[in-house]
């Protein structure tokens, strides 16, 4: 787990060793333990390292093969490295010089090809310049986990880890993306492929794209799918198991000590659970919090003391200081993000940091199994919709909402029924999974919007298009395109973001087991009767496997609670001082995007306890914050 760079100038002007050596040392929190650059004419390549396999000197990056053909800068794991080790001794001849898993690429380039990419099971954001024919090709992992950003001008390609390093390129544009951001507002995150500035894009998750003198093209060689041939519950649950037992146990490898995150819920239970019968013993982490309504150390406590695994509290509350927590986590988000939920997590891994350079966690289960709630009341709604009329749905929830309070807890039930019902105004076939995603409703964007975002909106831009659009493809049952949509939108744009940058803030490498290509091609396979049924519990398949390992039902059956934040709390008192000042005293900095006068207006509510806009306001917070750094 590391950052990379790379800058290719296509019309062979030398690349500036200064600028790449600013944009890589930009990434440093991501790999503590060592840089590297190499240049070759119009080409080079950075690289900060995060050491977890082979601590030498022999792991250092960018690396080469053997005969130096072929140079690599990689952030992420290779997790089945030792059957790819083997063929590649074994048929070709190749002698490693390291115990390093980077390796690989350089040396499996040689032997296969651009099909390397579709052989290697793992995470990973890959630079690959073949020097004899004078190619690069950028490669990203089949879930999306690694990123890698993306700045192509007509003479110029940089790419790297996060938007702050291609900023320290000379020239690179800072011009805000309207309709980015416009998404952004709505959902919290770019669409996939975006990100909030016009000369930055993202490479989608399993692709490689190569450049060369011939231009540019593209390759596809994984996506989700949905199959479905697989309709017994314990077949399922016997199957998940195995492959789920042999992933762990290769991603485990490390020669530094690695952790496990530790809620009560399902998935990073089952994960403690499974490791009980393995030969791995890693130590198990949830966060405390203060308020009893998102604390849930107990049942992690519970999970602990079954799985035989050692556990440590780490206390979100203690936090002395959360103004400048919030900034940092803007700031290693670049902005791009604005899940609240980032705070504790980031608090987390800060608090994780001495004791291991590596974790497990569970994120992607509940997209590839089902998790989420949204999908039962998409199939409730589906049926609903062609009795309701859209203007009444909308006036129903419109009016919930707007009698939910200025509560700090979780949801309340007025809220959730709000939202259910303007839902059901979205579009049918799907548009409703969409718009239950959405942040920033129709009522405040007419308060809180300015001209340029405006003006979209009266144009008929849809912020929520490309979610919905996934949503709603035809020839796939109604739960697989939510599905679909969640695994190729939503996951990518804030789960993987989140876990990513966060972790990496503090030099620890997250690995995702639900989100290896071997997992999610057995839950494509899985019918979705399995995984979200009309009635009963959701997730059956990973329940009953947890059920398996003797798990009391408290923890078997319970609802999911997700990781939230009490982001109303926290902007209300340890954070006012933050919204004080961007979102009242400086509020004109955010137009023309932004309306100042309706921004100061649900501060002020929202101080005053009289609403709850806690989402909205930390999203305009986030943007506040980052935006400011674009002026200097």
């Amino acid at each position: 787990m590391c950052g990379i760079t790379g800058v290719y100038n296509f019309d062979g002007a030398p690349v500036d060793r200064e600028a790449l050596g600013r944009m890589t040392r930009s990434l440093a929190h991501r790999g503590p333990d060592g840089e590297g650059i190499w240049i070759n004419g119009s080409v080079g390549l950075g690289h900060r390292r995060l050491a977890m396999r082979d601590l030498s000197d022999h792991g250092h990056q960018p690396m080469s093969d053997t005969s130096g053909r072929v140079v690599v800068t990689f952030n992420g794991e290779i997790y089945n490295e030792a059957q790819l080790r083997g063929e590649l001794e074994r048929d070709y001849g190749y002698r490693f010089q390291s115990t390093c898993d980077t390796e690989l690429i350089p040396a499996g380039y040689l032997a296969w090809g651009e099909r390397v990419f579709e052989k290697l099971e793992g995470m990973f954001a890959i630079g690959l310049f073949d020097i004899a024919s004078g190619k690069l090709i950028l490669a990203r992992d089949a879930a999306g986990i690694k990123p890698l950003y993306l700045s192509h001008t007509g003479k110029s390609l940089r790419f790297a880890s996060e938007i702050k390093a291609l900023l320290e390129y000379p020239g690179q544009s800072r011009k805000i993306d309207r309709e980015a951001l416009y998404q952004f507002t709505a959902q919290g995150y770019p669409s996939p492929g975006k990100s909030l500035l016009e000369s930055v894009s993202q490479l989608a998750p399993g692709t490689f794209r190569v450049f060369d003198s011939n231009g540019t093209r593209a390759t596809t060689f994984w996506k989700p799918r949905r199959t479905g041939e697989i309709k017994n519950l314990r077949d399922a649950a016997d199957g998940f198991k195995e492959v789920f037992a042999s992933v762990l146990d290769q991603m485990l490898i490390s020669d530094v000590p690695i952790g496990s995150l530790q809620s009560s819920g399902i998935d990073s239970s089952l994960i403690a659970m499974s490791l009980k019968e393995t030969k791995w013993k890693p130590e198990l982490f949830t966060a405390k919090f203060e308020q009893s309504s998102h604390d849930e150390s107990g049942l992690a406590e519970l999970v602990a003391r079954l799985s035989g695994l050692n556990h440590r509290h780490i206390p979100i509350a203690d936090d002395p200081a959360p103004e400048e927590t919030f900034r940092s986590i803007v700031r290693h988000f670049d902005g791009q993000l604005a899940d609240s939920s980032a705070y504790p997590v980031y608090l987390l891994f800060k608090g994780m940091r001495p004791f291991v350079k590596g974790t497990l966690t569970g994120d992607g289960a509940d997209e590839y199994f089902g998790g989420y709630p949204t999908y039962r009341a998409t199939r409730i709604a589906s049926w609903l919709q062609p009795f309701i009329p859209a203007s009444i749905a909308g006036a129903v929830g419109g009016a919930l909402l707007n009698s939910t309070g200025a509560g700090e807890g979780r949801l309340p039930l007025s809220e959730v029924a709000g939202r259910f019902f303007c839902g059901m105004a979205a579009p049918k076939g799907g548009g409703c999974h969409a718009y239950w995603r959405r942040l920033l409703g129709e009522k405040l964007e007419n308060d809180i919007l300015g001209p340029e975002l405006l003006k979209l909106k009266h144009g008929g831009f849809n912020p929520l298009s490309g979610y919905m659009e996934m949503a709603t493809q035809p020839g796939m049952s109604l739960v697989d395109r939510c599905l679909i949509a969640d695994q190729s939108f939503y996951l990518p744009s804030d789960m993987l973001l989140k876990v990513d940058a966060m972790s990496m803030a503090h030099g620890i490498e997250a690995r995702l087991p639900f989100l290896d290509r071997r997992v999610m091609d057995f839950a494509g396979r899985l019918d979705a009767s399995l995984l979200t049924p009309l009635f009963g519990r959701d997730k059956n398949v990973l329940r009953l496997a947890l059920s398996q390992y003797n798990v009391p039902s408290a923890i078997v059956n319970q609802r999911k609670k997700g990781f939230n934040t009490p982001v109303a709390s926290l902007l209300r008192n340890k954070l006012a001082g933050l919204c004080d000042r961007y979102l009242d005293a400086e509020a004109e900095r955010l137009y023309p995007f932004f309306n100042p006068a309706g921004i100061r207006a649900i501060w002020k509510a929202h101080r005053e306890r009289t609403a709850n806009h806690g989402y909205v306001l930390w999203l305009l917070l986030t943007f506040a914050i980052w935006s400011e750094t674009l002026d200097g």
